[in-house]
Order: C-alpha cells, then structure tokens, then sequence
C-alpha cells in the first residue's frame, strides 16, 4: 500500500485550523487504498494554533506535530516537514484553505499514472490587488529568468515522488525557494489549473518585507540576471565614458572649446558612485548566502513533536534542549 504524506507549514492560523485539519482527514478518507499522514509544522506561531494541533493529534495518530523553537520561515519550516515525511508521495498545502485540499485526490491520480510531480496552478486567484500584481511580477521573472517550466500563473499547491523529496534533503539550501528547487530536479510534470479563492479566516502574515526577501533569494539563487546587468552596466558606463572623452579632446583640441568644470564632475561622480554601491550590496548579497551557507549552522530547531517520536533521533533535525 503506497503512503502518502500530507506536509503543511503553520504560521498563526489558529482560526483556518479548525477547518483545515478536518477538510485533510477527509483528503485520506476518501483514499482508503492509500495509508496516510498529516504533518503539520508550527513556525514559531504565538498563537493558539499549537494547542488546537495537539487536540487533532490526540484523537488522531495519522497527525503529526513539530513545533518547531521560532519563526525560520516557510522554506525551513517545510524542509523540516519533509525531513520527516515517510510517503512514497508528498504534497505541500497552506493552512488557510485557499486551496482546494479535494484536488489532492486527481493529483494523486496523476502521480500513479507515472508523473513525479503534479502542480496545481493558479490560473486565477481572488487575492487582493497588490497581491495579483506581486504574484504575477514574481512569477513572470522566474519563468523569464530562472526557470522556464514554471507555471504562468504559479504555484504552492504541489504533490511530488519520493524521488524529489530525497533530492531536496540533500541539497538543503537556506536562502532559496523550495518550489522553484522542485522544477529544477527535471523529473516529469503534469499541471492542474485551478482558482486560488480569497481568504476567509485570519490575516495572513505574509508580509510585504518576506515577499521581497523571497523575490531576492529567487533571483539570486536561480539566475544570472543579476551579475550580468552588473556586468552590461559596467561595460555601458566605460563606453559612454570613453566617448565622452574623446568629444571633449576633439573640442578642446580642434575648437577650442574649454572643458565645463565642478558640476558637471559633480554628478558624473555621483552617478558613477552610486552606480558602484549598487554593484556592492549584489555582491554583498551573493557573499551573504555564501557565507550563511558554509556556517553549518542548523536549518531549524525542534522544541517539540507530537506523533512523531524518533524526531530526536534523525541527524538532521536538532532538539532544543
């Protein structure tokens, strides 16, 4: 009997939980065929979203809990899940149940059918305004830059092979997007369309300062875009400064003409400065996620889990003691 496992991150959703946790015990219910389980990872919340989680997990052993020691974010809080995931298939959901959970039953499908990821794509979405024009921002670049086989419309609906999850553990970059690193296994993809609905319950706390976090972390970590604009701008500057001179030589030395002086070198400093710092803080970023990755420092700390007691015992996962 193949498993399959059910990977959500947690992040103040004490008001989406109630109804969560049942619509994904009705996902297994309706797979009698298929043996189940539901693990959940609390990043940190300071809400009651761990207490309603232990109160699932106490009538219900196919829920599983880690609480993880503080917020590490989304990216590390679901390579914590998948740390610990034994399905043969896995599937990454959100708690807010903007996503239809029922669609995991045709991703399934389609994963027995021989495909090692299945994506539920957002064709449309009732987010508000800001959020669409983000969403879209973002997700048109990496398709530009990155990755050319991501879904227009985006995703982080997904169920996916062991296989890719195995390959996932061990790449376990900090500064990255665990969505896009599942495209770039190249295993065979099937799409599903579907329509992200507004959220009903709770605020979310996606906010606008992790969304740019993410966006950098993308770029940097998918593309080249960024040091070959460097790049096109260093080359562009040199140009416009070795034309620049030779016109001022030209006039000076066949018209005459005198050599305008401090403003003009004023701004043309200015801009060449600036130009340079902003060379820098890319560099700067890129050495950063260098840096933070030869720290060995650990993804995540566990304070607690529930149904899940060999936590301690796995080498990757650290217990706060």
């Amino acid at each position: 009997m193949y498993k399959l496992s059910i990977v959500v991150p947690v992040y103040f959703n004490e008001t989406n939980l109630p109804e969560t946790v049942p619509a994904l015990q009705a996902v297994l219910k309706s797979m009698p065929d298929m043996d189940g389980e539901i693990i959940f990872i609390d990043d940190g919340s300071k809400d009651n979203s761990f207490p309603i989680l232990q109160q699932f997990a106490d009538r219900d052993s196919r829920i599983k809990v880690i609480r993880l020691a503080r917020n590490f974010g989304a990216h590390m809080a679901l390579l914590a899940g998948l740390d610990l995931a034994s399905g043969d298939c896995l599937s990454i959901i959100m708690a807010d149940l903007q996503d239809p959970p029922e669609l995991i039953t045709e991703m399934v499908h389609k994963w027995r059918s021989g495909y090692k990821i299945v994506i539920a794509e957002r064709t449309n979405r009732e987010d508000g305004l800001l959020d669409r024009i983000f969403a879209g921002i973002f997700w048109r670049f990496m398709l530009r830059f990155a990755i050319c086989t991501i879904p227009r419309g985006g995703f982080d609906f997904v169920l996916f092979d062991k296989a890719v999850k195995d390959i996932l553990i061990d790449m376990r970059e900090k500064n990255s997007h665990l969505m896009t690193q599942i495209l770039w296994t190249g295993f065979s993809t099937s799409i599903i369309p579907y329509t992200r609905v507004r959220r009903k319950l709770g605020k979310s706390k996606w906010t606008f300062s992790k969304k740019l976090k993410l966006f950098i972390d993308s770029a940097l970590a998918f593309s080249y875009l960024p040091v070959r604009i460097m790049s096109a701008i260093g080359i562009t500057t040199a140009m416009i400064g070795f034309i620049s001179a030779v016109i001022i030589a030209i006039e000076r030395i066949i018209f005459g003409q005198p050599v305008q002086g401090w403003t003009s070198l004023m701004i043309v400093v200015l801009i060449l400065g600036g130009l340079q710092m902003i060379m820098m803080g890319i560099i700067g970023e890129y050495l950063w996620r260098t840096y933070d990755e030869t720290r060995k420092r650990p993804l995540y700390v566990v304070a607690e889990t529930i149904n899940l007691q060999s936590a301690s015992s796995k080498p990757t996962h650290y217990s706060q003691p």
